[in-house]
């Protein structure tokens, strides 16, 4: 190969590797990162109850109990709050 091809893919490649370590850095760090925080605080478990907001208990269950199939136990709920509309729409 000519010289200044064989330059491009050894500067292309040297790049490559490089971005591909960086990243794999960022990665691995936020997940040692996740590890520590999640293994550091105390893991709390709060019951919502209806309260004197009117909430129906068995929407409350509901709820409660999607969230924890979709994130496999991993989530909570802290509140639920009812919105008169959704950013955008008209009221």
């Amino acid at each position: 190969m000519s010289d200044p091809l064989n330059t491009a893919l050894t500067l292309l490649g040297v790049g490559m590797i490089t971005v591909f370590v960086v990243l794999l850095f960022v990665v691995l760090s936020g997940n040692v990162l996740i590890w520590l925080v999640n293994r550091s605080v105390p893991e709390g478990h709060e019951v919502l109850s209806s309260g004197n907001d009117g909430t129906d208990p068995r929407k409350i269950a509901a709820i409660t109990a999607a969230v924890e199939a979709i994130t496999k136990g991993k989530g909570s709920v802290k509140k639920i709050e009812k919105i008169d509309s959704l950013p955008g729409e008209p009221r």
